[in-house]
């Protein structure tokens, strides 16, 4: 059965966008290695990823945008994000992608998922007057900041982008993760 997202995606929502400037600026100095990107719609961010060498694993809730992955090296899956069971592995990924998605509860998750040294970039949408939506997928001003304040940012800014207000962020899990070196 079709969801909200398989019906936008079908008619053509998100079709020809390119790699997110955060993500590309924040990995071009990176040696691949192990990547997820969390609610990745049709992929543009994980194709891109897979085209530099990474390893990406893809999860959308959408059939369809998954679908659009199927034929690629990523390893694509259907997964509801907002299933209470839903667990992410620990010390697993180098890189975690998060664009234009929030779950509160994944930001735990997202901190153990990552291996020491493993880099999250993430740009969540902000309350915006212009943009009105769902409280509940917004970020409060300085709330990202904040869960990861603990850990090394290396990049962190509000403001419009994408036609509305969000905050971004890339930072670093603490620690050293000898696999895996900048």
């Amino acid at each position: 059965m079709d969801n909200r997202w398989d019906q936008k995606y079908r008619s053509g929502y998100g079709a020809g966008g390119g790699v997110e400037p955060l993500l590309a600026g924040a990995v071009a100095n990176l040696r691949p290695g192990r990547a997820l990107d969390l609610a990745c719609g049709l992929g543009r961010n994980a194709l891109y990823l897979a085209e530099r060498g990474w390893h990406v694993t893809a999860l959308d809730y959408s059939i369809v945008a998954i679908e659009t992955l199927r034929n690629s090296s990523i390893d694509a899956r259907v997964v509801d994000l907002e299933d209470p069971a839903f667990q992410l592995p620990d010390s697993q990924y180098d890189l975690i992608l998060d664009i234009l998605y929030l779950r509160r509860s994944l930001f735990p998750q997202i901190r153990t998922a990552l291996k020491p040294g493993g880099i999250f970039v993430a740009m969540i949408a902000l309350f915006d007057n212009d943009a009105p939506m769902n409280a509940d997928y917004l970020c409060a001003p300085d709330e990202l900041r904040m869960v990861f304040a603990d850990w090394t940012i290396h990049h962190y800014r509000e403001g419009k982008n994408h036609r509305r207000n969000v905050a971004e962020i890339v930072a670093e899990r603490p620690g050293t993760n000898t696999e895996y070196q900048t």
